[in-house]
């Protein structure tokens, strides 16, 4: 049964849900990823609520996956296309561009990070302020792209005209259901319109920090979500935005 505010498109659902089944039929596991919107005004009731799947998984993403399950550098010098596993930077930059900088490792997301670290050094977490990594919103309503590598138009952090104060990243929220053999981590962070005005959201987006053997570290793209509709914040209201991402084993 469909949850109240779940938002996604029918026909679109009907088709992940087979994809789904036939995951568990064929012994592969299958990731789910979904984007939820809350909003609430400065009284602090809730003004909005939806659910929707996250679909728009990037270029950046998979390449960045393959390469760490391969344990491989990057390829295909200044392309970011099908068959080079490049990344490409929020600035524009694609690595690697020549002078041989290969990936070295994803700032946080190695030995030396432990669970309670909140740290802007940690995965797709972000401390207060940080509009580099973490969850970050936009206003642009330009379509999907999987070759995507920048929001259209990033709120900044602030106060000021246009701006939202961003809070720090909740800690990952890990679950696992048994019966189902479902794996879930939860990913929130709130963000807060203290502009004065009522600003209107369109895109949200992951980032990430990726650090490089000799280029430094640059803010990654993996996903970009494109609303259906204007979600809209009012002055000295609150965003609410969570990112589930599952693992449905198949055994």
């Amino acid at each position: 049964m469909q949850e109240e505010n779940y938002t996604e498109d029918p026909k679109l659902e009907s088709k992940y849900r087979r994809f789904e089944k036939l995951g568990t039929e064929l012994k592969m596991p299958v990731f789910r990823a979904f984007l939820g919107m809350e909003v609430r005004n400065g009284e602090g009731d809730i003004i909005h609520s939806h659910r929707q799947r996250s679909h728009s998984w990037n270029r950046n993403a998979y390449n960045f996956l393959f390469s760490q399950m391969n344990a491989y550098g990057l390829t295909g010098t200044n392309l970011f296309e099908a068959g080079a596993i490049s990344l490409r930077w929020t600035n524009g930059n694609i690595y690697p561009n020549g002078s041989n900088w290969g990936l070295n490792k994803v700032a946080g997301w190695d030995e030396d990070i432990n669970v309670n670290d909140r740290s802007t050094n940690t995965g797709l977490l972000a401390t207060a302020g940080a509009t580099d990594k973490g969850i970050i919103v936009g206003t642009n309503n330009f379509p999907e792209s999987f070759d995507g590598y920048v929001l259209g138009a990033t709120i900044t952090n602030g106060s000021g005209a246009g701006q939202m104060d961003y809070a720090q990243s909740d800690l990952h929220s890990l679950n696992y259901d048994a019966p189902t053999k479902t794996l879930t981590d939860t990913l929130i962070r709130y963000i807060n319109n203290n502009s004065g005005a009522s600003i209107g959201v369109n895109e949200v987006a992951l980032y990430g920090r990726v650090k490089f053997s000799s280029a430094g570290t640059g803010s990654i793209m993996f996903s970009r979500d494109l609303l259906a509709s204007t979600v809209t914040v009012p002055n000295t209201g609150q965003l609410k935005v969570t990112y589930t991402i599952q693992l449905a084993y198949p055994a």
